[in-house]
């Protein structure tokens, strides 16, 4: 039976998925940029430093969130004080990928996107996470786990915040920056990429709540995220990816690339996953869709409206 297109390929059907959910690095980046308003904040210090009145202004968010925020991506390394105010750092500024990518997402779904960038190509930038070898866009169906690396050994990571149950609100639109925001959301779209599909599996992997559980998937379903599907043979629940769900995929990789460079100690074996149209290690890069560059914080500019 050839693989579904909403979940990864192994290398050899041995593989355990415990050991790969084990190894992921995710959870540790979500401890990271995970919580609301942490991937406005590093969007809007893109381009240039920032005074915290300037960031209050322009995201209209509580001071006291604003600094919390503020105070936590400090801890983790992601920005710095300087005259201006507050800029990036360079684990800030490799976060690009990530924004980038999630902005598409909402803007394929509809929702408003800004401020608009302009690439240096002249066009309107529109991000496409490519192999760095074959230069092919990345697909969720080109990719093949290798060997699981070492569960992430995370001792020297600031404490992350405590997250506010409020912060997800069943009315909140349902953009990528939500989906990253609630820990169970991104954790469950994570897993389900691996090929976990069964409710009770979820559950085992994630050791979370029934009745979170029931919320996120439904959230999740309602959103457009997922399917909702039975089990022939057990005539349980199991849930697959929709057309909108699979092009989260990039992000994910996104995320998981992010954290293994910035987060996870050098001496620590990741993941590794292979592009199957080229056959190499997968190495992500961000190129402009309308041009096929690579794309950096230097080839990036505000659109002037």
């Amino acid at each position: 039976m050839s693989p579904s297109p909403s979940m990864l390929e192994p290398t050899s059907t041995s593989l355990d998925v415990t050991a790969h959910v084990a190894a992921s690095i995710v959870p540790a980046v979500l401890d990271v940029i995970g919580q609301r308003w942490s991937l406005a904040i590093i969007q809007a210090l893109l381009l240039s430093a920032k005074s915290f009145g300037q960031l209050l202004a322009e995201l209209q968010i509580p001071r006291s969130t604003l600094a919390a925020r503020l105070k936590h991506l400090q801890a983790m390394a992601c920005l710095a004080a300087c005259g201006e105010g507050y800029q990036l750092t360079p684990a800030g500024q490799a976060l690009l990928v990530v924004v980038s990518l999630a902005r598409d997402w909402d803007a394929r779904r509809g929702a408003p996107v800004v401020p608009a960038l302009l690439h240096s190509c002249g066009q309107a930038f529109q991000p496409s996470l490519r192999c760095g070898h074959c230069l092919v866009p990345i697909e969720v169906r080109d990719i093949r786990l290798d060997s699981a690396g070492l569960a992430p050994q995370m001792a020297s990571l600031a404490k992350p915040l405590k997250r506010a149950r409020a912060e997800f609100a069943a009315e909140q639109q349902l953009t990528a920056a939500a989906i990253l925001s609630d820990r169970w959301t991104a954790l469950i779209v994570a897993l389900i990429y691996f090929g976990v599909q069964r409710y009770g599996d979820i559950a085992r992997h994630l050791q979370i709540a029934p009745n979170i559980l029931a919320d996120r998937l439904l959230r999740l379903t309602e959103g457009g995220v997922l399917l909702r599907a039975t089990d022939g043979q057990l005539n349980r629940p199991l849930y697959r990816f929709s057309a909108e769900g699979l092009q989260l995929f990039p992000l994910i990789v996104a995320l998981t690339g992010w954290g293994d460079h910035w987060l996870r100690p050098h001496y620590q074996a990741s993941t590794q996953m292979s592009h199957r149209p080229c056959g190499q290690i997968l190495q992500p890069q961000l190129h402009c869709a309308s041009c096929g560059q690579g794309v950096t914080l230097a080839s990036l500019s505000a659109a002037i409206c």
